[in-house]
């Protein structure tokens, strides 16, 4: 009767404990990046009902325009922010989030090259770059385990010689998770 009594106390405590602990997400986004296109992959960690940590990989593929020639610029990020839930409605089946942080990553200007043709020279070059990031991001339930996400973030390269302020909109699914 003891061992029961123990075994249904366990059980117990541990479905109350799983009840209780708040899913991870992943998510994959494409859309529109500047003046060209681009992607996301996002990882959410939900600390509670309201709030949840994000960490993002941004890919960006555009041209830059330098006079009359089109110059290839792309930009690898990778970005950790804090959301929360300023919104939701019919049991968290639509909810719309705010967000912000920081990022770090790489442009890549005309493959490294400062040349585009023997006339016209690049006056920005590849880097490291830096900055910051503010993301508004409205998830709306589709199934138990996938969302629809539509996401509109605006990206502030301080050191960037191409797109300082740089905005990415995109539509993705977002997959929903225990660890």
């Amino acid at each position: 009767m003891k061992y029961r009594f123990l075994l249904w106390f366990v059980l117990g405590i541990w479905g109350v404990t799983m009840a209780q602990s708040y899913t991870n997400t992943f998510t994959a986004s494409g859309g529109i990046f500047g003046d060209g296109y681009g992607g996301e992959l996002t990882y959410n960690n939900n600390l509670s009902e309201t709030t949840f940590t994000q960490i993002a990989l941004n890919v960006t593929l555009t041209n830059y325009t330098s006079g009359t020639t089109d110059v290839p610029y792309s930009s690898f990020t990778a970005s950790y922010s804090y959301f929360l839930t300023l919104y939701s409605r019919n049991r968290r089946m639509q909810a719309l989030s705010i967000g912000g942080g920081a990022l770090a990553g790489y442009e890549a200007v005309n493959g490294g090259d400062s040349e585009v043709t023997n006339i016209v020279s690049v006056l920005g070059e590849s880097k490291f770059i830096y900055g910051a990031v503010l993301s508004g991001d409205l998830d709306i339930i589709v199934s138990e385990h996938i969302s629809l996400v539509l996401k509109s973030s605006q990206f502030y390269h301080v050191n960037s010689d191409f797109g300082k302020f740089t905005n990415y909109t995109g539509i993705g699914f977002r997959y929903y998770f225990n660890l």
